[in-house]
């Protein structure tokens, strides 16, 4: 069991949501004392009787503060900045097949977003096992203590909020004239003649890769952004390190290695949700897939016909907001009543819940966020891995590859996981790339080489391919998209499957509970659902050890033991306690 020490709100969400993507059992303390396994600190102020305190332990420190570094390390000139920051990928620091996988993508180094440091220009003590670009030590390892010059936790938040490239949002008070207008330029858009659109395509996508120019070593790269893989890739060897060893549990359910859903959002045109929703309702059920179609509130109330209400029930559906016209993103209050009145209206004519929500163009902001958590919603997809398509974050994106909860801040500043999971959309997005100029062929390649990768790093590929638009032969073009993505996704190892059902495996997987001691491992559902299919991996000596779970029921303990370092581990039976009442 790892204890935490975190008293800044960035590292502290960082590190937990790093913890909690892999499942690896720890528990919070509030000093060193406190702490009864190896530890892991993150904080910027660690105190003199702390640090005395750290002398000897297994722990790992991320920044730590001068003084910490001045006392442990002996280190000179340590400052506290705030800066990007790039580490060298290789053998000292990840696992070789890691660093195998990344030299196949030809990634040598991990590029950070900015996030504290504790800069020094050299130590004393200990041993320097990675340097920064400017040869300043980024981390070493004193003792049983490994210490990394960079706030790690507070890189995965900023990650995640999308710190490294500046946005341009409009005002929450934007004027009646200015959203107006906007909706007009949308809806003119929409109409307009596709010769006309191909030009307007290409001005803007010229002038946003004149944008991605100016961003430089800030922007995502695309399409395929290693980023958040390698990072939570270092922190779990990091702690394997000083823990002497891991446990953590499988991502997907047996006997699965990664996972996939197509989704099919349909934007606001009669032709949309009338010949093009048949044909992708067909399309779907030639695949065979498993999909999720992402419906406008009102354009299905105004154009939805029974018939293919009837077709989707056997589909996942999500919200993909109000009008599609110009939605606002800012001003909490304001989007909370948005996508509540949206959601109302799709049950209304679906005659079904609504669980799921994706913005249009995929407009996003913290005040987003915040409304879909307080709406109830359970999960969302409006935050691509790399963004390519919306204006405003265009060069941005969160940069993972798996599901996560996104950070809600609390006026007090503290930082807590929203109640709304997001799967993050994975680039490339349809067939926009064929807008910006991309061929057919490139495109392909793009999509087949994101698919292996995520394949290879036991990702989740949330695929958009949109219905027909704008016609015939828009239809045509993304139906043979569709074909080629679904293809890709199809593996033995990828379990394809609706966003909700991820969604569902997900929360059940969170609520599984690993207590590990010497008396053995003891896993718990700690969830309101059955489970099935989870595998508890363990990581000792350098081998590894998976371990197939049967299922648990709500309240379920099941406990794993061993006679000893090479023996098989065996299973108890499962014992059931009962829940509280909700």
């Amino acid at each position: 069991m790892i204890d935490l020490l975190a008293r800044d709100a960035a590292s502290r969400f960082g590190i937990a949501a790093v913890l909690e993507t892999e499942k690896i059992p720890y528990r919070p303390v509030a000093t060193v004392g406190d702490a009864t396994g190896p530890l892991v600190v993150a904080t910027h102020d660690l105190s003199e009787a702390e640090i005395a305190a750290l002398d000897g332990r297994a722990a790992l420190v991320l920044h730590g503060g001068e003084r910490f570094a001045r006392a442990m390390l002996g280190a000179a000139g340590a400052t506290d900045v705030e800066r990007a920051a790039t580490l060298p990928v290789d053998a000292a620091l990840w696992p070789a097949s890691s660093v195998a996988l990344a030299r196949e993508l030809g990634k040598e180094t991990l590029r950070l977003p900015p996030a504290p440091v504790c800069k020094v220009s050299a130590i004393t003590r200990g041993r320097v096992l990675a340097t920064l670009a400017d040869g300043a030590p980024a981390l070493a390892a004193h003792g049983r203590c490994l210490w990394s010059a960079i706030d790690l936790g507070a890189a995965f938040t900023n990650l995640l909020t999308e710190r490294a490239v500046p946005v341009r949002h409009e005002s929450a008070a934007a004027s009646p004239i200015r959203v107006a207008a906007r909706r007009l330029v949308e809806h003119a858009y929409y109409a307009a003649p596709e010769a006309m659109r191909r030009r307007v395509q290409r001005r803007w996508y010229a002038a946003l890769e004149r944008r991605l120019e100016g961003l430089g070593d800030a922007a995502s790269e695309y399409p395929i952004d290693t980023c958040g893989w390698l990072l939570t890739e270092l922190v779990t060897a990091l702690v394997r390190r000083v823990a002497g060893g891991l446990v953590r549990v499988a991502r997907w359910p047996a006997p699965y290695r990664a996972a996939a859903t197509l989704t099919h959002d349909v934007e606001p045109r009669r032709f949309a949700y009338t010949r093009g929703l048949s044909a992708l309702l067909d399309a779907a059920a030639a695949s065979g897939h498993a999909a999720t179609f992402g419906l406008v509130a009102r354009s299905s109330t105004r154009w939805l016909d029974d018939a293919a209400v009837a077709r989707l029930g056997t589909h996942g559906v999500l919200c993909h907001g109000l009008a599609h016209r110009g939605e606002n993103v800012c001003g909490r209050d304001d989007v909370r009543r948005d996508v509540e009145t949206a959601r109302s209206e799709l049950e209304r004519r679906l005659a079904r819940p609504v669980r799921g929500y994706r913005s249009p163009r995929l407009d996003r902001s913290p005040d987003l966020l915040w409304a879909l958590d307080q709406a109830g919603f359970s999960f969302d997809s409006s935050y691509p891995d790399v963004d390519r398509e919306n204006i405003a974050h265009f060069g941005g994106g969160v940069r993972v590859n798996v599901p996560y909860r996104p950070p809600i801040a609390s006026d007090a500043g503290a930082l807590r996981p929203s109640r709304c999971l997001e799967l993050p959309l994975t680039a490339p997005d349809c067939i926009q790339p064929l807008f910006g100029g991309t061929s057919i062929a490139e495109l392909r390649a793009q999509v087949a080489a994101k698919a292996s990768y995520l394949r290879a790093t036991g990702g989740l590929y949330v695929a958009l391919v949109h219905g027909g638009v704008f016609g015939a032969d828009d239809q045509a073009r993304r139906t043979a998209h569709l074909e080629f993505v679904a293809g890709e996704l199809r593996r033995p190892d990828v379990w394809l499957a609706r966003a909700e059902d991820v969604a569902d495996w997900w929360c059940r997987r969170e609520a599984l509970r690993v207590a590990d001691d010497a008396t053995g491992l003891r896993v718990t559902n700690d969830g309101t659902q059955a489970i099935s299919g989870a595998r508890v991996i363990i990581e000792r000596e350098g081998g590894e050890r998976s371990i197939d779970l049967p299922p648990l029921a709500p309240g379920a303990t099941i406990t794993i033991t061993s006679d000893g370092p090479s023996s098989a581990p065996s299973l108890t039976a499962p014992r059931t306690r009962a829940l509280p009442a909700a």
